[in-house]
């Protein structure tokens, strides 16, 4: 007897997984591997190489702002594809200018074409998998970003030692010719919908769901920019904002130039946070979906809180290997669990802006925290203090956690009777 047919919501969910790698592990990450040697080969300082991450974190704002608009327009699909093809010529320019305004403009485009893609993603996300899977899916969406930094962390330092000074170009070309591949598989196979191929989202069963979307729809809401809840969970993702850029875009360089570890060992220890990450989302997503979204969120901030205190005590190169996988294991939870979380709040009709509105405050503290970590590392020699004030708004974001959480159980213990139960997410 022919065994059943995977449902092919699985194969759209490897071809989100590529676009995340393209858009945030090409588009945004592999720009930390990058980064020391990018800085050397324009003869830039600190500040001015910090705004060059701020600029393409600009240009993520103004993606994350515009898409919806062409989402209407032209569908998720094709607003994807369009985003895709955006940020690997700006690669290209990156890799090719040798003027330092040219290569911040290039930057810029770069974030522009990062943040069209993966709201877009994330919405694919949403319309394949039903809420029970959806903090999973998430999880394994965010693989994407972590496969970025594996490979960004193994093939720059090497394409450093092999081309010399012209090594960081020639990176940003091959990350390039790669996601123009990715772009061509993506245009091929990837839907709009699961309705578009006469499909019902994984994990939908009308029987099995009956009494958990009754619950889901007491819960749900279709205000979103008056939402204070919305806005809670907004400025508690401006807070990882703020604090994972430490980790993502500044630990080569803080390996290289403040731990005295050698070009490949930096982009050996970048790759395995990587290689940790791949399977965070996962992790996380799946706790969430048992234990509460942001009550699982603060512990995701806790342990970054403790993985950056060990960084700032110690220089062993063992046990900097174990704080940076620990790191990794964390690192996609928190956008995650994010995600999911407007999943389950806001009405389905209205989740891809209330994903975008929160995603706008995360992309403001990625907008500061690269000139806010440049202009201390100038100041300090060091980044000591840029991995404090990571911490200090890692242990902000876990009691602000914890506080929507306690809000939230409390709304719902005082609106739901013993007869119609809410499970508190």
């Amino acid at each position: 007897m022919v065994g059943k047919m995977p449902h092919k919501g699985w194969l759209m969910l490897f071809l989100i997984v590529l676009s995340v790698l393209a858009s945030l592990g090409f588009g945004r990450f592999s720009f930390g591997a990058i980064f020391p040697f990018m800085r050397d080969g324009l003869d830039i300082n600190y500040q001015q190489a910090g705004a060059l991450a701020s600029s393409i974190f600009l240009g993520y704002l103004v993606g994350v702002i515009n898409v919806g608009y062409f989402v209407m327009r032209f569908t998720a699909k094709k607003t994807i594809l369009y985003f895709l093809l955006l940020v690997g010529v700006s690669m290209i320019f990156a890799g090719t200018s040798n003027h330092y305004w040219v290569v911040l403009t290039a930057c810029f485009f770069m974030g522009i074409g990062s943040g069209g893609v993966y709201i877009p993603s994330l919405e694919l996300v949403r319309r394949w998998f039903h809420q029970d899977k959806r903090g999973m899916a998430m999880g394994i969406t965010m693989a994407g970003g972590g496969i970025g930094m594996v490979f960004s962390g193994i093939t720059v330092p090497f394409l450093v030692t092999s081309f010399g000074k012209e090594g960081w170009r020639v990176s940003w070309w091959i990350i390039a010719a790669v996601l123009f591949v990715i772009t061509f598989f993506i245009a091929i196979f990837l839907k709009n919908s699961p309705e578009d191929i006469q499909l019902q989202p994984i994990g939908h069963n009308e029987k099995n769901n009956h009494r958990r979307r009754k619950s889901d729809d007491f819960q749900k809401t279709d205000v979103v920019y008056r939402n204070k809840l919305v806005w809670s969970i907004g400025i508690v993702y401006f807070l990882w904002g703020v604090s994972y850029l430490i980790f993502s875009t500044f630990l080569v360089d803080y390996f290289i130039s403040d731990l005295s570890f050698s070009n490949e060992r930096a982009g050996f220890l970048f790759s395995i946070g990587g290689i940790a990450s791949i399977i965070s989302g996962f992790i996380w997503g799946t706790i969430s979906d048992r234990m509460g979204r942001m009550l699982g969120l603060s512990f995701v901030y806790f342990i970054q809180t403790f993985v950056l205190l060990g960084l700032t005590l110690s220089s062993s190169y063992g046990v900097v290997f174990i704080l940076v996988i620990l790191y990794g294991l964390t690192l996609w939870g928190v956008p995650t669990i994010m995600n999911a979380s407007i999943g389950d709040l806001i009405i389905p009709t209205k989740a891809p802006a209330a994903m975008g509105f929160i995603t706008l405050f995360f992309s403001v503290g990625q907008l500061l925290s690269p000139v806010m970590t440049g202009y201390l590392v100038e100041l300090g020699g060091n980044y000591t203090l840029g991995l404090f004030l990571s911490m200090a708004t890692c242990i902000l974001g876990g009691i602000g956690s914890i506080m929507i959480h306690l809000n939230l159980k409390t709304k719902i213990l005082k609106q739901v009777s013993a007869d119609n139960p809410v499970e508190v997410r």
